[in-house]
């Protein structure tokens, strides 16, 4: 485990150790994870490769069989051409009486070749039953070789766990300390002292949140699932057509015109996406605000960043003489490639930016922002009084779930590989979205007083735990049976029954209502068209269904045993609705047959405790 200090100057600490260190992390986790299964990894090679070469020879045998599926296509063809042509001459045999010797010919050279077609339709056909039942042969075995190779795994991939990732930043960095779930401890301290809110709105469901701090320094990452209404232009098209007359007489000639008239129209719709935000609370500098957005430095040479720079300082220069910055009291920095690049002019408290951008603190967000790898200069970073709010492109579209089906595979070789994979994209995503607070020096300095919070407050679930347990089914189960798109769901309260949440999850979606309106436009005949311009109207739509979660501390591994226990299989179908749990993260979410189930949290936690 690396020391605090050691991340002082984060892009170097990352390159030159920090990788390497998570990365070693995660090779012996793996192989620890191996000898505690004791899956014999030599049997399973010998599988996998019996798996390999049956593909090989499925792959062989689908490529000639297209070949004969084309064959047969092409002597359906020629069969029915020459029989066509057989027709026609007959046909010129019966109506013409002074028929030559070569209509009488086509006929008999067709009906000829279309019976010696038909032999080798016979053959095409039987050589592609060869081929199917070969085929099917062939995927028989590699199936039963699947499956075998399966059950070789199987104890290895009952092992995986929630957040294995996210252990192994906590093993490789004291610095950084990750939660196994956002807990009300955390999220209260969030709120209560530096002001951080639950998101209410019922367009944004959180469907991802990973919790930690830095000294103690709250940090939340989360996930959204965001629905917004945005104007939609549809289009509709009509083709017309008129005749004009030109010329006299002889000259006298009609001529046909043809034109596409269309129409376009402004309407309504929904739009779906999803946004990830690092959140993070720290009380230094808690007066100062302010916000930057990326410079795309990283895409430039030296020379092109001093010219970008000396633009920067000429245009600032402009705007401190034209006024529209006077009432911010701005004082430049010395550093005016730091000032250009970071570019946060908008800043309200010069005294604290200058307190938190210290010259190493300069030095190192200049070395983020230049940087050419892994990610450069992507990343908003705006700064609400004790909030930070960090939002980079390369979290957009990072896979940080750490869902342990992810890892589960019958090929040992690939599932070491993809693990090791995953974990490294996950740590260096997550370090890079962390990477800009770390390049505060002053940010690490300061030790939070969070231990004062702990055990004061009811330990039920938090709504964004809540709303991505409740994403982990699919959303099918939630919305409106009417409903045409994707559902936002949200949380809200009950009830506590003793340590679970009794909870509505609302869907929110939309039925889409096709409608059709005629635009009148002018065409090139001088008359006036109406063309139709097809639209949907989408009409809101709202499900509810009832819902319980609770911690549960728990194993993935000790959950899927568990979860065959007859005892809570009776209790789970007097209280549940389709018997649906999930299991994650320390965390476990049923469907309710109603918002008051007769049940007591403590019968679920008899069945699911760990020391059960």
């Amino acid at each position: 485990m690396l020391n605090n200090f050691d991340l002082t100057e984060p892009v170097k600490a990352y390159h030159h150790f920090l990788k390497d260190a998570y990365h070693e992390n995660v090779v012996k986790f793996f192989d620890n994870l191996t000898e505690k299964s004791k899956v014999d990894i030599d049997a399973n090679r010998s599988t996998v490769n019996h798996i390999k070469s049956l593909t090989t020879k499925i792959g062989h045998v689908e490529n000639s069989l297209g070949k004969r599926k084309a064959l047969k296509t092409f002597v359906i063809v020629m069969m029915i051409l020459l029989f066509v042509a057989s027709l026609i001459g007959i046909f010129y045999i019966i109506n013409d009486q002074d028929i030559s010797n070569f209509y009488i010919a086509i006929p008999i050279a067709g009906i000829g070749g279309g019976i010696g077609l038909i032999f080798a339709l016979k053959a095409v056909k039987k050589r592609i039953k060869d081929f199917e039942n070969q085929l099917n042969k062939l995927n028989k075995q590699r199936d039963d070789y699947t499956r075998e190779a399966y059950e070789q795994m199987q104890a290895l991939n009952d092992l995986y766990d929630w957040n294995i990732p996210a252990k192994l930043v906590t093993d490789t960095t004291s610095l950084i300390q990750m939660d196994q779930y956002f807990d009300q401890n955390k999220f209260y301290y969030l709120r209560n002292k530096y002001g951080f809110q639950e998101n209410m709105e019922k367009n944004i469901s959180t469907v991802f949140v990973q919790s930690g701090s830095i000294l103690g320094n709250p940090f939340l990452v989360q996930r959204n699932h965001i629905s917004q209404m945005v104007n939609r232009v549809y289009r509709g098209e009509k083709v017309i057509t008129w005749t004009t007359v030109v010329g006299s007489g002889k000259n006298r000639r009609v001529i046909t015109h043809t034109q596409v008239l269309v129409a376009e129209i402004t309407k309504p719709a929904a739009e779906y996406f999803y946004e990830t935000w690092l959140v993070y609370g720290n009380e230094a500098a808690p007066r100062l605000s302010f916000s930057r957005e990326p410079s795309n430095a990283n895409s430039m040479n030296e020379k092109q960043i001093k010219k970008f720079v000396e633009d920067f300082e000429r245009d600032l220069g402009k705007k401190i003489r034209n006024s529209s910055l006077a009432n911010k009291t701005l004082t430049m920095m010395g550093n005016s490639e730091f000032e250009a690049l970071f570019n946060a002019t908008n800043r309200d408290n010069d005294v604290e930016f200058r307190l938190l951008f210290t010259p190493l603190a300069q030095k190192n967000m200049l070395d983020l922002i230049k940087s050419k790898s892994p990610y450069g200069d992507d990343f908003y970073f705006t700064k609400t009084k004790s909030l930070n709010y960090i939002k980079s492109l390369h979290a957009q579209k990072a896979d940080l779930d750490a869902d342990p089906k992810k890892f589960m595979h019958y090929n040992y070789d690939f599932a070491r590989s993809n693990f090791i994979q995953y974990c490294d994209n996950y740590f260096q995503s997550f370090y890079f979205d962390l990477a800009p607070l770390l390049a505060i020096p002053l940010y690490q300095q300061h030790m939070s007083f969070e231990e004062i919070f702990k055990g004061t407050i009811d330990p039920n679930v938090t709504g964004f735990e809540t709303e991505m347990m409740a994403n982990r089914y699919d959303d099918k189960i939630f919305k409106h049976p009417q409903s045409d798109t994707p559902a936002t769901l949200k949380r809200d309260l009950v009830r506590k029954n003793g340590a679970s949440d009794i909870v509505n999850i609302h869907a929110y979606s939309y039925k889409k209502v096709a409608h059709v309106t005629y635009v009148s436009k002018l065409g090139g005949d001088g008359r006036m068209h109406q063309i139709p311009v097809q639209w949907y109207e989408y009409v809101p739509l709202e499900n509810v269904v009832p819902f319980a979660v609770q911690e549960c501390r728990t194993t993935q591994q000790k959950f899927n045993s568990t979860i065959k226990n007859q005892g809570l299989a009776n209790l789970l179908s007097r209280i549940s609705n389709q018997n649906m749990v999930v299991y994650s993260k320390g965390l476990i979410s049923l469907l309710l047959k109603s918002a008051n189930p007769d049940f007591d949290s403590n019968e679920l936690n008899k069945y699911l405790q760990e020391d059960h």
